[in-house]
């Protein structure tokens, strides 16, 4: 019986880390300015651009940006749902995105994370 609910208690925690909100930090300059420049003045750009200083992203990195909306589940009243995230797709040099997903109206960061061949250096 033990190892089921070892497996259970491992589950929860790894859970809990999964939902742990992605560092932040004070926005590098630079790259606050290339996410202004690329993104056409997002409000949210420079708390994006904190979460990519934390992962140690350098603006040299990013050569484009895209706004999408991020797959959520969540629901409304009518069980309809509704999309309340939006995905900054960021190209990097060398190939690959960095993904940052964020709340537009509070501009929180949910997610952080590489796509097709990006790295974060400081993942971890």
């Amino acid at each position: 019986m033990h190892p089921i609910r070892t497996l259970v208690v491992a589950g929860f925690v790894l859970t809990g880390c999964i939902a742990a909100a992605p560092p932040e930090a004070a926005p590098d300059p630079a790259v606050a300015a290339k996410l202004r420049q690329l993104s056409g003045g997002n409000a949210c750009s420079d708390r994006i651009a904190g979460a990519l200083t934390a992962a140690g992203i350098a603006a040299d990195r990013i050569t484009d940006y895209d706004l999408a909306p991020a797959a959520t589940s969540g629901r409304r009243s009518g069980g309809t749902r509704r999309n309340l995230q939006r995905q900054a797709w960021l190209k990097m040099a060398g190939g690959g995105s960095v993904v940052v997903q964020f709340e537009p109206s509070s501009c929180r960061i949910a997610l952080v994370y590489a796509r097709d061949g990006a790295v974060l250096p400081r993942a971890g």
